[in-house]
């Protein structure tokens, strides 16, 4: 990767950071202001939004003026990160909700030198979740999946750089028939199909906030179930219940650690 800031240069970026937004100008801000005071890397900002109302792209605009901002109709969550992906031209892209922020300003750095210290394919962090108030619900802390494995488990999706010459062989990065795990069927192929090499950094990367969509209602979190199954299915035409299976255990430590937040495993 090249070391061009933000401001100069006609080279493409580093880092392509693409966020989706609908009608979120009550956090985005905060997103945008994650991401452009990232430190001794280059990268670009997309916004792709639906339509907002609220004044989104002008809320996340007035932070950084120089975002990349796409305003157009979609079908949903992940063919509105379809769109967004479209106008990557970084050599890493990831993905970082309009509710969700970088947790400091050296995260791309960190991400970077893993990159650059181990030539691999995909780097992934840990994550913390909180409340409206700010307190921490969860500690995602990664542990590694197995080399050509997620090991049953899933990397955290807010927290996740992969080369795009490695997404542009998937043609788009995600599913657009799915609603809720179209990130589990990616991570599927681009680890256990294509075989790529992910590497961890061991500290926060990225914060997010509670009530996403997979998780709105009993409801949701069981379609998200029904969702990973199916994306076993599709990638290895395999049954895909006991994939779920081994997911939802690998969750079961974070039942722990809502109760003590420094702890807690991948999943």
């Amino acid at each position: 990767m090249n070391q061009r800031t933000q401001e100069t240069g006609d080279l493409p970026p580093g880092f392509s950071i693409v966020t989706v937004s609908w009608n979120n100008a009550h956090t985005i801000a905060d997103t945008a202001r994650s991401v452009v005071n990232q430190q001794g890397v280059t990268f670009e900002h997309i916004v792709k939004d639906a339509g907002s109302t609220d004044g989104t792209v002008e809320a996340a605009m007035a932070i950084n003026p120089a975002i990349r901002a796409e305003v157009s109709k979609d079908a949903g969550i992940y063919d509105a990160m379809n769109q967004g992906y479209a106008l990557a031209q970084g050599d890493v892209v990831a993905f970082l909700n309009s509710d969700d922020y970088f947790a400091h300003g050296d995260v791309l750095a960190a991400v970077k030198a893993r990159f650059d210290e181990t030539g691999c394919d995909i780097v992934y962090g840990d994550i913390q979740i909180i409340d409206e108030a700010g307190t921490v619900l969860r500690h995602w802390v990664g542990d590694g999946p197995k080399r050509g494995s997620l090991n049953g488990k899933q990397l955290p999706h807010p927290a996740v750089f992969v080369r795009r010459e490695h997404l542009e062989k998937l043609g788009l990065p995600f599913d657009a028939s799915y609603r809720i795990s179209a990130d589990v069927k990616q991570q599927l192929l681009l680890v256990e199909t294509m075989g790529l090499w992910a590497e961890h950094v061991p500290q926060t990367l990225t914060i997010m906030r509670s009530g996403g969509e997979s998780s709105a209602s009993a409801r949701a979190v069981f379609k998200g179930w029904q969702e990973c199954a199916r994306a076993y299915h599709e990638v290895h035409n395999s049954w895909g219940w006991g994939f779920v299976a081994r997911k939802f255990l690998a969750k079961l430590p974070h039942i722990r650690s809502r109760r003590n937040p420094d702890e807690g495993t991948g999943s």
